[in-house]
């Protein structure tokens, strides 16, 4: 692996939103610096499969693994 990059989501505690300060905050400035100041911001190492679908190629991609039997993220059976 060549190294670690955000998945980009968050699970949030409902303290989170006494860090915005209003809809012009950008979530990922003083928020996530002051939640990391206040050692308030973990991070989960997932060692499985992940491919973003942001877009139309990203998710025909995706399909043709699926179609494919090739889809890593199928971990049943059936």
């Amino acid at each position: 692996m060549a190294g670690w990059i955000n998945g980009g989501f968050f699970v949030c505690e409902p303290n989170v939103l006494d860090y915005i300060e209003n809809d012009d905050t950008i979530f990922e400035r003083s928020p996530l610096e002051n939640l990391a100041k206040d050692e308030e911001l973990y991070t989960y190492h997932h060692h499985g499969f992940w491919k973003c679908m942001d877009t139309l190629r990203d998710k025909t991609q995706l399909n043709e693994m699926w179609n494919s039997g090739q889809a890593k993220w199928k971990i049943w059976e059936g």
